[in-house]
């Protein structure tokens, strides 16, 4: 029989960029030339999202599939293995003491009472931020914004100068909620956290207050005109990377445009252009927005995976080995567990802003929903309110009421 005959073979799905899921499965099977894996990938929404509800109910899903903490995890938990015990086989009974706390956090989140298993394994961690054009901000002689009154005029500078300010991509959901909880955390550290579990209200002041710092955000000409329609990927994401935009807040993934196939543009090469901070604060003698994130993507194994104990050896390779440093090599996101940083060819801008992204990791807060019905509450409000068809208290009482439904009241 061929050595070939004999491989056994693991099967993973995911939404992970196709291009850097190749070197992490090459630099596997270098390492485990009897296994042979299998990758599908697939765009995030809505094909993955499809493909899974369709696999999981009947009863076809592959070994190891991508998921976010939360929302997504929960509503597969019941076609995963909890990877405790095999963790700790591969990695010693202290294995979570090397994922970063916001991560360790997110990987039960949503769990029933009781439940303290891990049904997910972090691959990347990210850090939101607000991404700038450096070398538009030195043509037009902007300083990197300290309070909101240099956002506003950082903002009032690139459009004079015939720049989009702030390319908000306000269509899409998953980005007005980055901002959202950039501003709330700006006046409560942690507060969206107690508001999902119901330890605090959403009404309460200092989310109106960041309701409302949110819609001063179209109001005050920092987003540009149009951006209810508009989507951060790929329009906003091309446009910036093209230098037409000053400012976008994205998170520590943007890092990977300069490792894209050529042809380049002047501002992605080496990161040449791009530099980040973090949101200043809208309230007089405020703070800036603290680091939020987490995990970026995860991996679970399935029922179905349980059964082929090479699905394991895949997984802990991809999050916590020789995979996951391929993906780390190509700037794909930060690392989940501690003791990793990315090697080859990189510029010393890109080592020194992924330095600064790896020493706020320990420190952010949770950028994660337990529960999809309360995200597409939020979503809605922050639409509607942007739209200015929603009072922020309206909008924010539609979210407590989401809220009581998702925790049995």
């Amino acid at each position: 029989m061929s050595a070939l005959a004999q491989q056994k073979e693991v099967t993973v799905w995911s939404w992970f960029v196709q291009s850097t899921m190749q070197k992490s499965i090459d630099a596997f099977q270098k390492a485990h030339p009897d296994i042979k894996v299998t990758y599908t990938y697939y765009n995030y929404s809505p094909e993955y999202i499809t493909a899974l509800k369709a696999a999981a109910a009947s009863g076809s899903l592959p070994d190891v599939i991508g998921l976010q903490p939360g929302s997504l995890t929960q509503q597969y938990r019941e076609n995963l293995e909890p990877v405790d015990q095999l963790a700790a086989k591969t990695w010693g009974e202290g294995w979570q003491d090397k994922v970063f706390p916001v991560n360790r956090r997110q990987m039960q989140m949503g769990n029933p009472a009781g439940d303290k298993n891990n049904y997910i394994v972090p691959q990347e961690s990210q850090v939101l931020c607000i991404w700038y054009n450096r070398k538009l901000f030195d043509q037009l002689k902007i300083s990197v914004p300290k309070t909101y009154a240099d956002l506003k005029g950082a903002a009032k500078a690139l459009t004079d100068g015939g720049y989009i300010p702030m390319f908000q991509g306000a269509a899409d959901g998953w980005q007005n909620e980055n901002v959202f909880l950039m501003l709330a955390n700006q006046f409560s550290p942690g507060i969206i956290d107690k508001a999902q579990a119901g330890q605090a209200p959403w009404t309460s002041p200092e989310l109106v207050s960041a309701m409302k710092a949110w819609k001063g955000l179209f109001d005050d000409g920092i987003f540009q005109q149009g951006a209810l329609g508009a989507h951060a990927y790929p329009t906003g994401a091309q446009l910036f990377a093209q230098g037409r935009v000053g400012m976008m807040a994205l998170g520590s993934w943007w890092m990977q445009e300069s490792k894209f196939p050529p042809p380049l543009s002047e501002f992605v090469q080496n990161m040449d252009g791009f530099d980040f901070f973090y949101l200043p604060a809208v309230k007089d003698g405020g703070v800036a927005s603290p680091p939020v994130g987490g995990i970026d993507i995860g991996y679970g194994l399935t029922k179905n995976g349980a059964k082929n104990p090479e699905a394991w050896t895949f997984l802990s390779e991809l999050t916590n080995g020789v995979g996951l440093q391929e993906a780390l090599n190509d700037l794909n996101d930060l690392p989940a567990f501690s003791g990793h940083e990315p090697k080859g060819d990189i510029t010393d801008h890109v080592k020194e802003m992924s330095a600064r992204f790896m020493a706020d990791l320990p420190k952010a807060e949770n950028q994660r929903f337990a529960s999809p019905a309360v995200s597409e509450a939020l979503d809605n409000a922050l639409a509607g309110v942007a739209a200015g068809s929603l009072e922020p208290e309206t909008a924010l009482a539609s979210v407590q009421a989401a809220t009581d439904k998702a925790n049995g009241k």
